[in-house]
């Protein structure tokens, strides 16, 4: 199990992956974390990934950060987490999935392309990836994270970070 203190209900964890594919998001998207995940009762997470959105436990990422300090009701966390739950037991419980065009999609933002594809690709929220769920989680239960002007779930873990 995770040591310390378990982060309240419907925090959002950042962690820095190792691999391949977690350096090159973290490179692509000039940040030091490359996953997010919502946390829930007893250290348990949902985390997005490309088969689909599934429940795991935080002691699989200790060294992430959260954002425990953030001023949130109970009522509201708990929403959170039951929002996040959801992402995960869709499909018939297969979970919200995202594949390669997603990933690119989102990549692109970061160099200045966009299109009325791309726009239409990150606002979709029947494809999550990591930060896109943990931010529709909060969004959805009436916390917006950002005030930018961004498109909605125009959003990657680097992002969720700069939140804290």
């Amino acid at each position: 199990m995770a040591s310390g203190p378990v982060p309240p209900v419907g925090s959002i964890g950042v962690v820095a992956t190792g691999g391949i594919i977690g350096w090159g998001i973290r490179l692509l998207t000039f940040s030091r974390y490359n996953h997010a995940f919502i946390v829930g009762p007893g250290g348990l997470l949902v985390e997005a990934q490309p088969g689909g959105a599934r429940i795991g436990h935080i002691s699989m990422y200790p060294k992430a950060v959260y954002n425990s300090d953030k001023v949130i009701p109970d009522e509201t966390r708990l929403a959170i987490w039951e929002t996040a739950l959801g992402f995960a037991q869709a499909n018939n419980g297969k979970g919200i999935g995202y594949n390669w065009l997603d990933d690119a999609a989102l990549g692109l933002r970061f160099f200045g392309v966009w299109s009325n594809w791309i726009a239409g690709r990150i606002a979709r929220q029947d494809r999550l990836q990591c930060a896109q769920l943990c931010d529709l989680a909060y969004s959805l239960n009436g916390i917006h994270l950002f005030d930018d002007g961004r498109l909605p779930l125009a959003v990657d873990p680097g992002d969720l970070r700069e939140t804290f």
